[in-house]
């Protein structure tokens, strides 16, 4: 028999699942009607609601540590950024963090990150990842009703606290500036990686394309390697095949373009390599950006236009998220960070 969840009980009720975990975890801070109260109770009785004494158990034994489970290398300029930021924020309340990946041990029923709650270890989960959300982890945390935000996961269950970064936005306002500037046509540098986030930039391009007629977007993949590539590999492999996608894709479609047309680069590793050999060329001038919190590289007489999507910020607003649900607070479960706005940095 599936276990009942307070998801159920909500949707059953018609309230919201917070509603519902306040009403069931007795918050005091929280300002709920008689009737509303009685209600959920009656309809979680009705549908043999137990709860998860676990679980229940994590609100008044705080650890003063949080749980961050991260998949991706710590390197890469996301995901070290919201790091960052995390670690940040968490030490201004006191709190450490505890970082673990998505697999569970042999002997484990559950992820590491999960058992790390439940086992009383930490008092709740931030969840990093640009692939999405898992359907067993979406069901996992609803099932035990535990703190959890999902960074940079864009879930599709509203119950879930989730922030996240607006890259259409981005895309969107630095191809507006590349066009508003003369721009005709623009190429568009990406993994060729199947993410919501490079499904987002496509978006932000062809609707900035849509405003200004005559322009055209123009999209040039890099392969992507293999997930299971050792952190010792991974970077001089994401140059090797950079250098390669620069010289047999990226360079013979710009011999096409004209003066002042541009390039927008996904990743950072692509703006140092195409800044070195539009350097050593120096023929055509064309415009470059980049959308991305990466450094940008130093070399003469070059213009990079930035946009920014302020992964250290998204990191700080992630662990604010999970201390107000910690501590009770209403708070809002949808949290969608604005890039900054499009600068030009000058080597």
């Amino acid at each position: 028999m599936q276990r009942i969840t307070i998801k159920d009980i909500a949707a059953a009720a018609g309230v919201s699942h917070t509603t519902v975990s306040y009403v069931l975890n007795k918050n005091p801070n929280q300002k709920i009607s008689d009737k509303t109260r009685r209600k959920v109770i009656e309809t979680a009785r009705n549908l043999n609601y137990i709860p998860n004494e676990n679980a229940r158990s994590l609100r008044s034994d705080s650890t003063h540590c949080i749980t961050v489970a991260l998949e991706k290398s710590i390197t890469h300029t996301r995901f070290s950024g919201i790091l960052q930021g995390i670690r940040e924020e968490l030490g201004k309340e006191g709190y450490g963090l505890l970082l673990t990946g998505f697999q569970a041990r042999d002997n484990m029923k559950n992820p590491y990150y999960l058992d790390s709650v439940l086992q009383r270890r930490a008092d709740g989960i931030i969840y990093i990842s640009s692939d999405g959300l898992s359907p067993a982890c979406s069901k996992n945390i609803e099932t035990y009703n535990l703190p959890f935000v999902a960074c940079d996961c864009c879930p599709d269950e509203e119950s879930l606290a989730s922030v996240s970064f607006d890259y259409e936005k981005g895309a969107f306002e630095v191809a507006c500036r590349l066009f508003g500037e003369g721009s005709k046509r623009i190429l568009y540098w990406q993994p060729d990686a199947p993410t919501f986030q490079e499904t987002y930039r496509i978006t932000g391009l062809e609707k900035a394309r849509e405003l200004y007629p005559g322009t055209v977007i123009e999209v040039c993949k890099m392969p992507c390697i293999p997930d299971d590539a050792s952190p010792n590999d991974r970077y001089p492999l994401i140059d090797d095949v950079c250098r390669q996608s620069l010289v047999q894709n990226v360079m013979p479609r710009l011999a096409l373009f004209e003066e002042g047309d541009a390039v927008v680069c996904s990743w950072g590793v692509m703006v140092k390599h195409l800044c070195a050999a539009l350097y050593q060329r120096n023929d055509k001038r064309f415009k470059i950006a980049l959308l991305s919190d990466a450094d940008i590289p130093v070399i003469p007489n070059i213009r990079v236009l930035t946009s920014r999507p302020g992964f250290i910020r998204g990191g700080r607003e992630s662990a604010k998220l999970l201390l107000s649900q910690l501590r009770g607070e209403d708070v809002n479960l949808r949290v969608v960070l604005d890039p900054d706005p499009p600068t030009y940095v000058e080597l």
